[in-house]
Parts: C-alpha cells; structure tokens; sequence
C-alpha cells in the first residue's frame, strides 16, 4: 500500500521559525519530524511513501531527505503550487493513488497508531475512508470527534470538526486515515478543501459510514505545530516516551568542555560545543551544532541545531534559535534518507 504525507502547510503557528525552518523540519530530539513520521510508516511496510509539499521547496526536500527512507521504502516529493487544503490536495494526487487505497498521515504528528492494523480495519469494514482514534476525555481533548455508530461495529455514523467540549469518553481524530479514491467525487475541483471540516461530515451527513479504528487509549500522539507543543514533544522525546526514534543522526561527535555539568535526560547533538562550567538540567535537547557558552545553565530547554547561547546566560523551559540556523544545522546532518 501507498502513503501520502500532508507537508504543503504554512506552519504560521510556528512563525517564530517558519517560514525559514518548514513545520517538517522542526526537530524532536535532534531530528526533524518529517524523519519519525517516514519511520513510522515504514513500521508499516508501506511500499511507496509520496510527500506533498510547497512547490518552491521541492529542492530543499529532496536535498535534505532524498529519494528513500533510511530503510530503502520510495519517497516521492509531490509539488503544491497552490493551496488547496487537506481535502483539494488528495484529489490533485488521484494520480499518485492509482485508483488503489493509501494511508494519509500529517508531518507534524509523532504518532504510535498502529498503522498495519489500521490497514486491515479498512480492507475489513470496506468503508471509503477509515479514521483511526483514541478514546479522550471530552473536556480536556480538542481536535475532531467521531461519533460510533451503534448499528455497524468498526464505523462512524458522525463526524465533528473540532466540537464544544462535552462530559464523557469521545473517540478522538489523530489525523491519520486510509482514503479510498472513490471519495474525490465528494472533493471540489482547483478549489481550497479541507478533509476534515468539509468531506468526512459531508460523507456523514449523506449517510455515507466511515470506518472507525480504535487505535487504543495508551499510544502515544504528539502534535507538534505550536511552541508549547514542540517544547513538550523534544522533552517527552528526551525522556523515552515516544515510539522508536529514528537513527542516531550523523555528524561529528560534540565538544564537551571540562567541567560542564550535563544533568541525566539531556541529549547532545553532533558537532555541538559546550563550554566550561556549562550546566544542563533535563530534559533538555542540545542540538547539532549548538554552541553553548561558559558558565550558562540551560534547564528544561531545548537548543534548536545551530543555535547559540551567550556565556552566563540562563535559559529555563524554552526554545531557543532561529529558522535560519536551525535549517544549516540540520542540512549539515543530511541527508536524512537516502539519496538516488
């Protein structure tokens, strides 16, 4: 089966970094998140990965990432010349699907869903598309709600984008799915469309079942698209609470002067330099090429790669560096995958 990764957004979320340092290439733990998103699809055996992305980045992918996963999986870097949404993009690709099923993904998730089991729901069901979730609690989770149907065991009989809060146990959205073609016929022509507001409660509302997968209530499910998120991601990442990293990533070893103090759930990325008297408190990321200066204590932080930190300064819970240094940095660990 094929997947298709959603990369062509605008990342204004990010904006501190963007659009310099693409949402993609926001790092946790040292690399980017487009890197754990390939690797969890490989986890999947999936056969052909394709990556939309901005048409004026198609270079800057393929540089950074190549033409395959680090295990040999096919990527191909699709060109978005014009927004058109989660929903407009996957009907540009109809090519791409070749009439067959793919897995859809976003680039700014580290996810745990357990994507083969996820395949083998929808070629089960049979639905057009099938939606993998989690059971939340209803007031604390704020993404979309699918509504089970109490008819057909494995579908939904309703889907809402992003809902009020409500008491109870709901099945949250990941963001993950396996789209059958046959759903284009639902999606605009060469007109802005997103997925999830407009097609999956359009199915709905026609009375058109989707698949529903429970993914289980204990993966783990980061979104990474806001500052306080990536700051929780890089320190859960840190601490091991995510489903398996990527590779060591390449580089030379760091540079760690006699009489730093580098705490325990602290990782240092290559070629960085960290000076006398230097304490770091964990979870902190140091990334790849950062320099940190004597005497400067950084605590529940994380250095983005190439970023610098002045002697004596004090850097507590935050993220530190810019779009510029962090994309250097992290172009000077690359490629990420394999190049042709």
């Amino acid at each position: 089966m094929k997947a298709l990764v959603l990369a062509a957004g605008q990342g204004s979320r990010l904006s501190r970094w963007t659009p310099a340092l693409p949402k993609p290439f926001a790092p946790v733990a040292h690399w980017p998140v487009l890197s754990w998103v390939l690797h969890h699809l490989d986890t999947a055996g999936i056969d052909d990965i394709g990556v939309i992305v901005p048409g004026d980045s198609l270079d800057l992918y393929a540089k950074a990432f190549g033409t395959r996963t680090p295990e040999g999986t096919p990527v191909t870097w699709l060109a978005e010349h014009t927004p058109l949404g989660t929903g407009g993009c996957l009907r540009a690709q109809a090519d791409f699907f070749a009439g067959a099923p793919a897995v859809v993904v976003p680039s700014d998730i580290v996810s745990g869903v357990g994507l083969k089991a996820l395949i083998a729901h929808h070629t089960q069901v049979g639905a057009p598309v099938t939606v993998a979730a989690v059971p939340r609690d209803g007031t604390a989770w704020q993404g979309d709600v699918l509504v089970p149907d109490p008819d057909l065991p494995g579908r939904a009989a309703a889907y809402a984008f992003k809902p009020r809060a409500g008491a109870g146990t709901q099945m949250g959205s990941t963001g993950a799915w396996v789209v059958d073609p046959s759903v284009f016929t639902h999606i605009p022509v060469d007109r802005f469309c997103d997925f999830s507001s407009e097609v999956l409660p359009r199915l709905t509302g026609l009375g058109v079942p989707l698949g529903l997968f429970d993914a289980g209530e204990d993966i783990y499910l980061r979104d990474i698209g806001t500052p306080a998120k990536l700051l929780i991601g890089n320190q859960e990442a840190v601490r091991g609470l995510t489903p398996s990293a990527p590779r060591q990533l390449p580089g030379p070893a760091p540079l760690i002067a006699d009489g730093a103090d580098i705490g325990a759930e602290v990782v240092v990325g290559p070629g960085a330099r960290i000076g006398a008297g230097v304490r770091v408190v964990g979870p902190s990321v140091i990334g790849a090429y950062a320099e940190v200066g004597r005497g400067a204590v950084v605590t529940a932080a994380v250095l983005l790669p190439g970023a610098r930190v002045a002697e004596g300064t004090h850097v507590d819970s935050d993220i530190i560096g810019t779009g510029d240094e962090a994309r250097e940095a992290l172009l000077a660990c690359g490629p990420f995958g394999r190049m042709p």
